[in-house]
Parts: structure tokens; sequence; C-alpha cells
């Protein structure tokens, strides 16, 4: 603690002190922070998720592939049989959302084989060198 007493230029150079002391750790929160920011980018960033987890990861989308593939498929249902010369059935289309659903589906499962040969290429050859 400052005495009483003290001259008014020893406080302005007391408060000067303490205005540098906390811009100085203002600025290593600062950099603390885009630091940790960093880290958690890189340490979620898919890319590192499937190199540290090829395997589930792997599963997780073919999974995801399945689902959506099957999501867009049209379902036929079950009739009695009608005559053909009463009843022309006309071809039946899969509507839009049905068919993005379908060519999503199959762009996640290309884009699974993909990953996993390529998370299995780059272990193969981390083990052998």
């Amino acid at each position: 603690m400052t005495p009483t007493n003290e001259p008014l230029a020893g406080t302005q150079a007391r408060i000067n002190e303490l205005q540098n002391i906390i811009a100085e750790k203002e600025a290593q929160i600062k950099a603390r922070g885009r630091k940790l920011r960093a880290e958690l980018e890189t340490g979620l960033s898919p890319l590192e998720v499937v190199r540290k987890h090829p395997f589930q990861a792997t599963a997780v989308v073919f999974a995801a592939g399945l689902l959506l593939g099957k999501g867009g498929r049209c379902k036929k249902s079950i009739s009695p049989p009608i005559s053909e010369a009463a009843y022309a059935p006309a071809k039946r289309f899969p509507s839009r959302s049905q068919s993005a659903l379908s060519a999503i589906g199959l762009e996640v499962l290309r884009t699974a084989k993909e990953l996993g040969f390529a998370s299995l290429q780059h272990y193969i050859d981390k083990k052998i060198t």
C-alpha cells in the first residue's frame, strides 16, 4: 500500500503502472484465447477426426449414406391385381425430394468409400515406414 501523504505524481505513476499491467494481462489473455481457438479448430476439423478415428468415421458415413439412400427410394404398395384392359398403369417417377435424397445418399457412399480407402492407405503407409 502507498502512504496517504504520497505526492500526486507518485499516485499518477502507480496508476500508469497498473494500467500497463492490465494491458499486458489483456494481451496475454487474448493470445491464449487465439491459441485455444486454433487448437480447437484443428482438433475438431473433419480431417483430424478422420485421421484419429478412420474406421468409426467410415462407419458413420456409410450408415448415413444407407439411411439417406433408403429414405429416397420409392415405396411400392401392394394392391390387388387389376386387369390391363381396365387400367393401364403409368410409370411411377420418384419425386424430386426422393431423387435428391437418393443422389445425396449415393454421393455420401462414394465419399465414405474414398475416405475409407484414403485413410487405409495412409494407415498402411504409416505402418510400413
